[in-house]
């Protein structure tokens, strides 16, 4: 059945694809051709070859001479992916990832906090209590549902990675931003009160102070929380 698009953008054919393959609707292995998919959405083959790039770059698809793009496993898909991770939530298969996330900062960011109390400079500090300034001001004003809070974790966090002045380190540790966006999105209705900002606050002084030990217990004990209301959300189906 012909699908029509609003607007001939390789944009909307993105993600028109890119949902039914990460949702199983175009499930791995699927033959797609540039006829098949002009003929379908009604679009030229121009946007057909520039969306199919996207969809490449993604890990979602494959090019294969003479044959078509073939829809790929999901082990070859791009999971720090923006698109990939939005797409894994709206098919109802970001809980897993989600896991697999609090895993990789269960072993990494109490690191990222023991550097950042090592190499931090008056401007990492001014960043670091501007974005927990940010977080508590939404909680207090706005409640555990504001999505400033969500904002104000996220920056927390860069600012943290940028404290380290590793840039390795802040390059990977970037990576997860997308994800943690996710992440605090899902556990917004699980979490009862504020005790993250304490625990954020218990980050941020222990940076203050330069006591790399300390900055990691704090850390550590900030992603025990965390990896508890993530348990709790995927208990939730969220």
């Amino acid at each position: 059945m012909k699908t029509l698009m609003a607007r001939n953008l390789p944009r909307q054919l993105v993600l028109e694809l890119g949902g039914k393959i990460i949702g199983g609707e175009i499930p791995p292995g699927t033959i797609l051709t540039s006829d098949t998919l002009e003929a379908q959405f009604g679009v030229s083959r121009t946007v057909v070859r520039e969306a199919l790039k996207v969809l490449h770059d993604k890990g979602l698809t494959r090019a294969r001479t003479k044959t078509g793009t073939i829809v790929l496993e999901r082990e070859e898909w791009n999971l720090l992916d923006p698109d990939v991770i939005a797409w894994l939530r709206t098919s109802g298969l970001a809980p897993e990832l989600l896991k697999d996330l609090e895993e990789v900062r269960a072993s990494y960011e109490p690191w990222v906090a023991r550097i950042a109390a090592k190499r931090r400079g008056t401007k990492d500090v001014a960043n670091l209590s501007a974005a927990l300034k940010k977080m508590t001001d939404a909680y207090y004003s706005e409640g555990l549902q504001s999505e400033m809070i969500g904002e104000a974790d996220m920056a927390f966090h860069q600012a943290m990675l940028d404290a380290t002045q590793n840039e390795l380190m802040k390059r990977i540790g970037t990576l997860f931003i997308p994800l943690l966006r996710i992440r605090d999105e899902m556990v917004r209705d699980v979490i009862a009160d504020g005790t993250f900002i304490i625990q954020h606050q218990a980050v941020l002084e222990a940076i203050i102070d330069e006591d790399p030990d300390a900055a990691e217990l704090a850390m550590k004990a900030l992603l025990e929380q965390a990896a508890e209301a993530s348990s709790s959300a995927r208990r939730k189906g969220k």
